[in-house]
């Protein structure tokens, strides 16, 4: 295990691998209804890609083999229905409640809406990973953070899906205020390094546009 950074309360390894594969698994679901295949076929289709995901995951966090079978555990990977009430909730709510949740167009929206925001969770969870338990090399974990980001964007691509740019402007808006504003009480240091990964991952996304 790395050396935690100094000042910052300790978060288990168990706690901070379910933080990231909880919005990878819904990635997985909502990229499945986008390409409307079955989560068996969709994770078949990108096997590869998630194989490379889960490496980088392993290594910014120096997560324990146990603490990786968690997502095996989760059934994310395993072939499931996905119902419109899981993806309701993957999109915060982006539809109402009725019989017609099923139908095409608002699984798609719900999918579409679950995926931008579960990108941005994602992302969360990865800077906090790298944040928490990295070193003080910022820019090469930085950088595979933003391949990750690159590489799950673009499921579901028919639609459209989402450059990484695009990702880091969710998150930065959604996530950072509440974490840097005085009034957060996050620790000093850890602001530091979030703002540390924040300027890299700008700086590194803003390249590939």
């Amino acid at each position: 295990m790395k050396d935690r950074m100094a000042g910052v309360p300790v978060a288990s390894e168990t706690t901070l691998v379910r933080e990231v594969f909880g919005p990878l698994g819904a990635l997985v679901e909502c990229g499945a209804a986008l390409e409307s295949v079955s989560v068996g076929e969709f994770v078949a289709r990108h096997r590869g890609e998630l194989d490379r995901v889960l490496d980088v995951v392993r290594r910014l966090g120096a997560f324990h083999a146990g603490s990786m079978d968690i997502m095996d555990g989760l059934g994310y990977l395993r072939e499931h229905d996905v119902p419109p009430v899981t993806l309701l909730m993957w999109s915060g709510c982006i539809e109402e409640y009725t019989p017609d949740l099923g139908a095409p167009e608002a699984v798609r929206r719900m999918a579409r809406t679950g995926a931008d925001l579960q990108l941005a969770h994602l992302l969360q969870a990865l800077v906090g990973v790298a944040a928490l338990r990295g070193g003080d090399d910022v820019e090469s974990p930085a950088r595979e953070i933003a391949e990750v980001i690159g590489t799950v964007c673009v499921w579901g691509g028919a639609d459209g899906g989402r450059s990484p740019h695009e990702v880091f402007l969710m998150w930065r808006a959604a996530f950072l205020p509440g974490l840097l504003m005085p009034s957060s009480g996050s620790p000093e240091p850890f602001k530091r390094r979030l703002r540390e990964y924040a300027h890299a991952l700008e700086g590194i996304v803003e390249q590939r546009e």
